[in-house]
């Protein structure tokens, strides 16, 4: 390995923390899409555990199945700067079907919904479309944004796609958390319980975008403190 490849880094720290987060549900998407494929009580015992309506309606199950797991296998390594340096090709190739994937698994989410639910159109629904726009936009703009040339916009709006994307899993870490802190006292917080139920990925985008701001302002501020240390070191050397 070369001097410059070892000065590289691959970030493993957040490729190996957002593949551990989108396995959560991009692991269970591949086993639902082989089940469906294979067609009910092929397998036995293990085809009896996934939703039956799944089987007489597999299009959007199968559309937003096999999006998330293109979405868990390609994303991830979207955020290795050694990759993006080194393997130019293979990130801008990767990267498209991780953009793409991620539209379709929002928009997909609403076709699902409608499928499974169609009665359901209340508050839980209009959050549910609130945030597959926004995954929609996101990618759109960090897109037209490497298209352009704007490289510190591009990563910053992938950050943001992400961040919303994965507002579709921060809900269970909370709601486990809610559950642990309020669930002797459902009865008495039933409020709070059915707000965060209809309201929980709006929550979530709020905090994993805060969160990921947050995230940028610091890397910045760590980038610009290291271009200080190496021009002070460049004028000391002189």
């Amino acid at each position: 390995m070369t001097q410059k490849n070892q000065q590289t880094p691959f970030n493993w720290p957040v490729v190996s923390g957002l593949l551990l987060i989108t396995a959560i549900p991009g692991i269970p998407a591949i086993i639902i899409v082989a089940l469906v494929l294979l067609g009910a009580g092929t397998v036995a015992g293990i085809s009896n555990t996934i939703n039956p309506q799944y089987f007489s309606t597999p299009a959007a199950i199968l559309t937003h199945g096999f999006a998330g797991a293109v979405f868990f296998l390609t994303m991830p390594w979207q955020f290795s700067p050694r990759i993006r340096l080194h393997y130019p090709k293979w990130h801008k190739f990767a990267g498209r079907f991780a953009a793409l994937s991620g539209c379709v698994m929002a928009l997909s989410g609403i076709w699902m919904h409608l499928v499974l639910t169609p009665n359901d159109l209340g508050a839980r629904f209009i959050a549910l479309v609130i945030m597959s726009v926004a995954i929609v936009g996101a990618f759109g703009i960090a897109i037209w944004s490497v298209l352009n040339g704007q490289i510190v916009a591009h990563t910053k709006w992938m950050m943001r796609a992400v961040a919303i994307c994965l507002a579709a899993i921060t809900p269970l870490l909370f709601g486990a958390i809610l559950q642990v802190l309020l669930g002797s006292w459902q009865e008495t917080f039933k409020g709070v319980f059915g707000f965060y139920h209809d309201y929980d990925r709006l929550i979530a985008m709020a905090i994993n975008l805060i969160l990921v701001e947050w995230l940028d302002k610091r890397r910045v501020k760590v980038l610009d403190e290291s271009k200080e240390g190496v021009v002070s070191e460049s004028a000391g050397s002189m």
